[in-house]
């Protein structure tokens, strides 16, 4: 561990709000979320983005060192810390292994993760992995990707066709968080246009046939959020 990285933990341990880290998350409500897993130090968001302000430029080591500590805040910080073009596929296979929970996963993919240039490989391949922390950040970063991919980017090597391939595909897996993501991924892609809106919806009507209560349940929560989308855009006058 390098100085840099001890100086920011330190940092941390003096700025949590009662003196000392409130330890693991005892809430069971917490547990759906996998938040049981990190210790909390109750920081703010805004003093951790103060942090990075400070030292102002990414810090790709400090990054890496960041992401090994247990604590929501550390893991935090190090995606406002990472230069993407400096992570190589087999780090980012060592951040997926380390992924505790769905909130820092989302956060990572919308922050950090989409902007690898390897990204749509790593998610789609993620995804169909059969440990239930990588399928979820798969499918986190597949919903990154359709939110931050500019348009015209669709077609790119039918990454969105086969994303919807494999939701149908993930659909029945027991985790919680695995069907989150993929109602998240779907919602995401739906909002691409009116092509991938339709094609979204007849994915989750696919799901729903499925002879699977776990598919049943990715097929209702995502065709509400769909179909209000397809309802929205009719409101506002574009062909649904």
């Amino acid at each position: 561990m390098g100085n840099l990285t001890s100086r920011v933990l330190e940092k941390l341990s003096r700025m949590a709000q009662d003196g000392s880290p409130k330890g693991r998350a005892t809430d069971g409500k917490l547990d759906l979320f996998g938040l049981d897993k990190l210790v909390f130090l109750d920081i703010p968001h805004s003093k951790l983005e103060e942090i990075a302000r400070e030292i102002g430029v990414p810090q790709h080591e400090l990054a890496l060192d960041l992401w090994q500590d247990n604590s929501y805040e550390a893991k935090l910080l190090s995606c406002m810390f990472s230069e993407p073009s400096e992570i190589t596929e087999s780090q980012a296979d060592e951040i997926a292994r380390r992924m505790d929970s769905w909130v820092i996963c989302e956060y990572c993919c919308s922050r950090l993760l989409w902007k690898l240039p390897f990204a749509p490989r790593k998610a789609l391949e993620w995804a169909d992995s059969p440990d239930d922390s990588e399928s979820c950040l798969g499918f986190t970063l597949i919903a990154a990707l359709a939110a931050k991919m500019p348009d015209g980017a669709d077609d790119a090597f039918g990454f969105f066709d086969y994303a919807l391939f494999q939701a149908r595909k993930g659909a029945s897996r027991s985790d919680l968080n695995v069907r989150r993501a993929i109602t998240y991924a779907l919602g995401t892609i739906g909002l691409r246009g009116k092509d991938w809106l339709d094609a979204a919806i007849e994915t989750a009507d696919e799901i729903g046939a499925q002879p699977c209560r776990a598919s049943r349940w990715v097929a209702s929560q995502s065709l509400a959020g769909l179909k209000s989308t397809k309802a929205a855009k009719k409101t506002k006058g574009v062909a649904g």
